[in-house]
């Protein structure tokens, strides 16, 4: 009798500027954190930065760390990179399988290679911040890793595709992303065919 209603449950307009608030506040974070650096930042300036009480920066995120925190997290699940991701590691063919870990990390890249510089200036004050770091470097290694039993070759993918080397070509070299990622498939491809040096 009610198989045909559907029921539309929309978030409440508290849950919705919340939500808003949150994105405020990271994005004023990042600006921050990118321009004057991650220690100089206070979360006072934060707070005038994205025009909310340093009391809403605290009750949001705790510390600037729970800040940084949310933004490697938005950064290490970003979802249509992962996707590519996946398809890769299921794609037999090397040109492919190339072309799709091209796409994926320049998607990542793209959205977020100053997450990472802003994490590598963290850490260098905060012990804590380069641990966390470290051990989603070897996360990538280990996904990395699926791609091919070649443990050269996986080191040259890391390698290859380290958020630095896209910030050095688009940043400083004027590349665009898609003759990064054109770069990258084709590098790719002959690390994956077996074509790199012994």
């Amino acid at each position: 009798m009610y198989s045909n209603w559907r029921v539309s449950v929309k978030p409440s307009r508290q849950v919705e500027r919340a939500a808003a608030t949150r994105r405020r506040i990271a994005a004023a974070a990042r600006g921050l954190f990118a321009s004057q650096g991650y220690t100089a930042t206070t979360l006072a300036q934060v707070a005038e930065a994205a025009g909310v009480a340093v009391q809403t920066v605290y009750a949001v995120y705790g510390s600037k760390a729970g800040i940084l925190r949310a933004l490697r997290e938005g950064l290490a699940s970003h979802a249509e990179a992962d996707a590519l991701y996946e398809r890769a590691v299921a794609e037999a063919d090397p040109g492919r399988k190339a072309a799709l870990m091209a796409e994926s990390l320049r998607r990542r890249w793209e959205d977020g290679h100053d997450i990472v510089a802003i994490h590598e200036d963290a850490g260098r004050s905060d012990p804590s911040i380069r641990q966390e770091t470290d051990q989603l470097l070897e996360r990538r290694r280990r996904a990395f890793a699926r791609l091919t039993r070649d443990q050269r070759a996986v080191a040259l993918v890391d390698a290859l595709t380290l958020p630095q080397v896209y910030e050095t070509l688009v940043s400083h070299h004027g590349w665009t992303p898609a003759a990064y990622e054109a770069w990258l498939a084709q590098a790719l491809e002959q690390v994956l065919s077996g074509r790199h040096p012994a």
